[in-house]
């Protein structure tokens, strides 16, 4: 199915009852999306309106009287996310809009609520059967969401699914992608507590970093060549040469302190051993079996509920642009890394990337973070 049969797909979908029905976040961003213009300083760049990136913030588990509440919830959510670097830079290219749908039962095992998502007290569950897909793209067809695709996905769509369980609570969360009824499309979602941490899996395509059994072992090699569609915030090489976050290494240009702790090698990142990723801690990390930092008790969380470190936060930034066309117009994922690659020192100047990493160092020192037992400095 091309771009403009799903297109015309979404829009035979039922249109949206009420505008009522639409709440709207960040209404600034209005019709003309844009991007800041790295090459500018203090400039923007506009981008067409159908390589717009949308959020759709869904909520399952919502009875009819607690409308205020989801559109309490809609708005906080875009408030954090504006909190968040890269985020409050890159705000101009997303359209983020929630839509009330709400359903008569909370969200439990016996699937009754309005998406039919599977949630106990404490998880989200299955968010792949039959109804859920449906209720989804039903959604999207509503609200009319970014139809453009790619390799079998809605590039420009995102959904950001609030969950209630039994309790009214918000389960712990996870990252799935939910294919349409016809299997046609898939649609990447981060459903439950801690989306923002799920839309680092859903948009940016980041893994954990945490690690998920003791004693695990990654098999994984490290590329020889990068590519946009593929670049991982997770290194299984030692070898500085090979580390794709070299350039954020310490005595770099752009981390010149050689003490930094910014871009060793930090233990974990899904597998105990052989995984590594560039900083303690992110918002991509967690708690699950990870070392605390001085290896003495497990199931300790390295979250930081207010940051991305600065590799997951360049390849966040790098396939924003990428699909808003700012990279050129390629397929060859490697070219577009290449391309980003003689942006990135314009990205690190816009975004004071240097000046950042230093206050990190500081902070870092000040918590005496070197007396940490699980990192490893790169090999030369």
């Amino acid at each position: 199915m091309q771009t403009i049969e799903l297109f015309l797909l979404l829009l035979c979908l039922p249109a949206v009852q009420s505008e009522q029905d639409v709440i709207v976040a960040g209404p600034e961003n209005g019709e003309r999306p844009w991007l800041p213009d790295l090459r500018k300083a203090d400039s923007r760049v506009e981008i067409p309106p159908e390589k717009r990136l949308d959020i759709v913030i869904l909520g399952d588990g919502y009875l009819e009287a607690e409308r205020e509440e989801f559109e309490r919830e809609v708005r906080d959510w875009y408030e954090r996310f504006l909190r968040l670097t890269p985020w409050k830079q890159l705000r101009g290219g997303f359209r983020v809009r929630g839509l009330w749908t709400p359903g008569a039962s909370r969200a439990t095992t016996a699937r009754k609520s309005r998406y039919a998502i599977s949630s106990t007290t404490q998880d989200v569950g299955d968010v792949t059967g039959r109804a859920t897909r449906e209720g989804v793209f039903e959604a999207l067809g509503r609200i009319g969401a970014n139809p453009a695709r790619a390799r079998g996905r809605l590039t420009h769509t995102t959904v950001v699914m609030l969950v209630r369980n039994e309790d009214g609570l918000n389960p712990s969360g996870l990252a799935r992608e939910v294919a349409s009824p016809d299997g046609k499309v898939a649609v990447s979602g981060g459903f439950g507590h801690y989306t923002h941490h799920e839309f680092g899996h859903a948009f940016g395509g980041l893994r954990d970093e945490y690690i998920r059994g003791p004693g695990s072992r990654a098999t994984q090699r490290p590329p020889e060549r990068l590519s946009i569609f593929t670049v991982s915030n997770l290194a299984y090489t030692r070898e500085l040469r090979l580390l794709p976050w070299a350039h954020l290494a310490p005595g770099s240009a752009v981390n010149p302190d050689a003490d930094s702790l910014v871009g060793v090698l930090w233990a974990g990142g899904v597998a105990e051993e052989g995984a590594w990723h560039s900083e303690a801690r992110c918002l991509m990390n967690g708690a699950h079996e990870n070392w605390d930092l001085q290896r003495s008790f497990r199931g300790a969380s390295l979250r930081d509920r207010e940051r991305f470190c600065f590799w997951c936060e360049e390849i966040l930034v790098a396939r924003t642009l990428e699909r808003t066309g700012q990279l050129g117009d390629s397929s060859d994922g490697e070219a577009l890394w290449r391309e980003w690659e003689r942006l990135r020192p314009l990205y690190h100047a816009a975004f004071d990337v240097p000046a950042r990493i230093k206050e990190q160092n500081g902070r870092n020192a000040q918590v005496r973070l070197a007396e940490a037992r699980i990192y490893q400095r790169p090999v030369p």
